[in-house]
């Protein structure tokens, strides 16, 4: 009887070691944020493993270091917003597209809003003109739809008095009355609006660009070309925790309180964050369009760029 468990174990064993043999190793690197709850949950839920990937996360403090820690080779696949990496690639970056991960949906409310206080008499956008805004920063995709928002509503970005202040800042500046205006996004979105310190004047990616792409994932694209199946592979795992997440909201909050450390109730009333793998290519060529038209690219651009060729 000995015998026999003492070659089941070996077996088990043999078949475990010949399985995790079998994954291809791919190196991923993400910015903690709440949107990266799914790669989290596909993680630990074996997902990547069913794709036959052996996923590493690595954390990357900043955003704005990612690309360059992809071109070092210290990761395979790395989170960035698209209107980044458009700039890079101008810039000499040869990074191509693995797939999306999150968009500034369609229907409000979403993450991404301007905001100003409870008491403002701003009602519009062009009632801005003059005011004072807190920004993250004068450049990149966000920015690019704040100008174009504001060339919409009659009025030029330049007619506004801009402040940089990082996001974590922004409910002291608009609760004080130091601005008469922030961009704002998730947790600080929710945040402002439950403390009564504020409240949303507009959706500003979602109204420039509806379910333009906020979070995409991206290798150099010598790495793609040479690892067409472990790319693959990777977004069909993507699509499959969109899919169990999206299908189940109150397990997604959860994953998404417990990945982030938000408050439970804080999340709950955050709006849900959307998830979607599909590509499309018209969307992602306006976005082209618009960094263009804004200034943000020197250069025209076709979608076709950022793809795997």
């Amino acid at each position: 009887m000995m015998k026999h468990l003492i070659a089941a174990a070996l077996l088990v064993a043999t078949t475990n070691a010949a399985t995790a043999a079998d994954l291809a190793p791919v190196k991923l690197g993400i910015n903690k944020l709440g949107a990266m709850t799914n790669v989290v949950f596909a993680s630990k839920t074996g997902i990547f493993k069913k794709h036959g990937l052996d996923l590493q996360i690595i954390e990357i403090p900043l955003s704005s270091q990612g690309l360059l820690i992809l071109k070092q080779g210290s990761v395979d696949i790395v989170l960035q917003i698209p209107g980044t990496a458009f700039v890079a690639k101008e810039q000499g970056f040869d990074v191509a597209l693995i797939g999306q991960n999150e968009t500034a949906g369609t229907k409000a409310p979403v993450s991404n809003a301007i905001m100003v206080p409870v008491d403002s008499t701003v009602k519009t956008i062009a009632d801005l003109k003059g005011k004072r805004i807190a920004i993250s920063s004068p450049r990149g995709q966000g920015f690019a739809a704040m100008k174009m928002l504001f060339q919409n509503a009659g009025i030029g970005i330049e007619s506004a008095k801009l402040t940089e202040a990082p996001f974590t800042a922004i409910t002291d500046l608009l609760r004080t009355g130091q601005v008469d205006a922030a961009v704002a996004l998730d947790p600080y979105t929710t945040q402002i609006i439950k403390a009564g310190y504020g409240r949303v004047l507009s959706f500003y990616m979602m109204e420039t660009i509806p379910d333009q792409p906020v979070g995409s994932w991206w290798a150099m694209r010598s790495w793609a070309k040479a690892h067409t199946k472990e790319a693959g592979e990777f977004a069909d795992a993507i699509k499959e925790s969109h899919d169990v997440l999206n299908a189940d909201p109150e397990r997604a909050r959860k994953e998404i309180a417990d990945y982030s450390g938000l408050d439970p109730a804080l999340v709950k009333d955050m709006p849900p964050i959307q998830w979607k793998s599909q590509v499309d290519p018209k969307i992602w060529q306006a976005l082209a369009d618009m960094m263009y038209q804004q200034g943000e690219l020197t250069q025209k651009h076709t979608v076709s760029e950022y793809f795997v060729n």
